[in-house]
């Protein structure tokens, strides 16, 4: 068992055709207001190759508005075997790897294909840009793709008034 076993409502969100933050926010607050009150929700927002799933849960213990903690199903887990939520910081871990075994021109790539996610592009589009690297030892370029993408929309509600993405992104082009 990995994803949390509870009494969560489900929810399915696609953000594949968004291409701008306004639209994007609009678009998952929406669907925040649509929830029953004093429920516990849980929204599976990505889909692997592998069938396993990145999801989002609300409200969290921190900011009880329009905040969740995003997970990604079997990724990173508590001793009780349930998943535990990636950070910042564990994204950061995973490029810095990444750069340590690409050479320059294919870490440019993996780049490019951040940048894509960063500018609200697909992840097809993204991927192309990954689709030839090498396979890495710690986490697939789809999984660290969706994530990011989730971590850039998560900055976007949380700081909407101010950089948002912008946060992350920048620390990822300063590795």
């Amino acid at each position: 068992m990995t994803i949390r076993n509870d009494k969560r409502i489900v929810y399915n969100l696609n953000v594949d055709n968004i291409r701008n933050r306004q639209e994007l926010r609009k678009y998952i607050l929406l669907n925040y207001a649509i929830e029953d009150c004093y429920v516990k929700t849980r929204y599976f927002v990505e889909t692997f190759d592998s069938g396993k799933h990145i999801y989002l849960e609300r409200p969290t213990r921190l900011n009880k508005g329009c905040d969740f903690v995003l997970f990604a199903e079997d990724v990173i887990r508590y001793k009780n075997n349930n998943d535990k939520a990636p950070s910042h910081d564990d994204v950061l871990k995973d490029i810095k790897a990444k750069k340590s075994m690409l050479s320059s021109e294919q870490y440019a790539e993996l780049l490019e294909a951040i940048k894509c996610i960063y500018e609200l592009k697909s992840y097809e589009e993204a991927e192309i840009h990954v689709r030839k690297l090498p396979q890495p030892n710690n986490w697939s370029y789809e999984l660290l793709l969706k994530l990011i993408r989730w971590l850039f929309i998560e900055q976007d509600i949380t700081y909407w008034a101010g950089q948002g993405r912008d946060m992350l992104y920048s620390a990822i082009i300063s590795i």
